[in-house]
């Protein structure tokens, strides 16, 4: 089994997965995209694993809820439940 993905970057990547499994065990960039700035993104090259996930720099993460003197809305609360 194999997959093309695309990359937040705009990078092409492709993933070769174990067929009994699943396990992607090959991760090779196949195209660099027009407006990546990663430098170590050349085509042929392997990716890590955690190399595929967004650029924490570019995508700030979303807080829910946070802890106040106040209580969550009431259509807040019912989500918790």
């Amino acid at each position: 089994m194999s997959y093309a993905i695309t990359l937040w970057c705009g990078c092409g990547v492709y993933v070769s997965c174990d067929p009994k499994t699943g396990f992607a065990h090959t991760r090779i960039i196949e195209r660099r995209g027009a407006a990546c700035t990663d430098r170590r993104h050349d085509v042929g090259l392997r990716l890590r694993l955690w190399e595929m996930l967004p650029d924490p720099r570019l995508h700030e993460p979303q807080i829910e809820y946070y802890a106040t003197d106040t209580p969550p809305p009431p259509d807040r609360l019912a989500s918790l439940r």
